[in-house]
């Protein structure tokens, strides 16, 4: 409970006022980026946090999942959900948000379409601050390297 609290205190912080969370790009302050973020611990994370079992990324080259892959969602391909470093937060923290036909229409397992709710799990109880930075520096740039459109908004 305690590391889940601590988690959205830093999420509330970095995204409402901290200086540090402003994107420089952006003099209105709408958008933000958390301060740092490693590319490659991201990586890591994506590995670790058993992202793999549903996803992979255009153009990196990833571990292959222990057992069978649940979905098969390739992330930095197209802009379906994600269009900006915000929606990347979101995408990771509230996986809820893409709970929509269009959703269920890119699942590829017939029995699954039948769901509602996402089938990624709430990584909110059992990721790190420091990971959920690196995991969307890594996301982020897979992103900026794949799509021309990312970030525009």
């Amino acid at each position: 409970m305690k590391k889940s609290l601590l988690f959205c205190l830093l999420l509330s912080a970095t995204v409402s006022s901290s200086p540090f969370g402003l994107n420089a790009a952006d003099p209105v302050g709408k958008s933000f980026r958390f301060p740092g973020g490693e590319v490659e611990a991201g990586k890591q994370a994506f590995t670790s946090l058993n992202c793999i079992q549903c996803h992979t990324v255009a153009n990196v080259e990833l571990a292959d999942p222990k057992g069978n892959r649940r979905l098969e969602l390739m992330l930095a391909k197209e802009a379906r959900f994600v269009k900006s470093y915000g929606d990347l937060v979101t995408a990771i923290t509230n996986p809820k948000h893409v709970v929509t036909q269009q959703y269920s229409a890119i699942l590829t397992n017939a029995e699954l379409k039948g769901s509602i709710e996402p089938l990624m799990p709430d990584l909110t109880v059992d990721m790190s601050a420091r990971q959920l930075m690196d995991l969307v520096a890594f996301l982020d740039e897979a992103y900026r390297g794949g799509l021309s459109g990312y970030g525009l908004q």
